[in-house]
């Protein structure tokens, strides 16, 4: 009689997002509701190609304290992908002088920091990087020197193009499609770690003629 196998272990990902990398080509959308995301629902969307096991989710951002309207939507949505199990680093802005306008600050190094830590710490065999900046090509370069038997996904955010800079070094590479968003929207109220209810922002509210992608008719071939 042949001995019961163990079943093999599934791979575990790991997901980093740079946050304005990803809010603008969403924003460029013209539909305010499909920033209301849960990454982590969507993460597990695009592992599920791959049979991969998510452990981990990392959001990089910069908090607008210049900009009190935007500040509080922004803060909303942070709480939010944190009661859905998403590791939030929130970085800053400053006023450049020469530009005359605010610059982000931290966001794409904290994504770095945190791919290259947790790869050390093994918390996963494939990191998904989800970025359309070119500047992520020295993490990808570095990554895949230091830890060569891990797998490295090149993630482009909606309407962008993985950056040709960072393709020698990723074993996977894609753009996010709309529809896998849509999938990943978040209710109108998410429950928060200590019991209280999120609100979803005013105007983040669906429109009445939006329909999830799943309760959509299907179309005849």
């Amino acid at each position: 009689m042949s001995q019961i196998q163990d079943p093999i272990p599934q791979k575990r990902a790991a997901f980093y997002f740079d946050g304005f990398n990803l809010y603008h080509p969403v924003h460029e959308m013209g539909e305010p509701f499909m920033k209301w995301c849960n990454l982590w629902r969507l993460s597990e969307i695009l592992c599920a190609p791959n049979g991969l096991d998510l452990k981990k989710v990392v959001f990089c951002t910069a908090m607008p304290f210049h900009k009190p309207d935007s500040l509080g939507r922004h803060r909303t949505f942070n709480n939010a992908q944190i009661a859905c199990g998403v590791t939030v680093l929130e970085g800053h802005f400053v006023f450049n002088d020469e530009l005359n306008r605010h610059s982000e600050k931290q966001s794409d190094i904290n994504v770095a920091l945190s791919l290259m830590m947790d790869a050390v710490d093994d918390v996963f065999d494939w990191a998904f990087l989800v970025s359309a900046d070119s500047d992520q090509a020295s993490t990808a370069r570095f990554f895949k020197d230091r830890f060569p038997d891990k797998k490295l996904a090149i993630v482009a955010p909606p309407n962008r193009k993985p950056p040709d800079k960072s393709l020698p070094y990723s074993d996977l590479d894609f753009t996010i499609r709309k529809e896998d968003m849509e999938r990943a929207l978040m209710p109108n109220f998410v429950k928060s770690l200590d019991g209280r209810f999120i609100r979803r922002p005013l105007e983040y509210d669906p429109p009445a003629w939006w329909m999830p992608p799943d309760q959509r008719p299907k179309r005849k071939r």
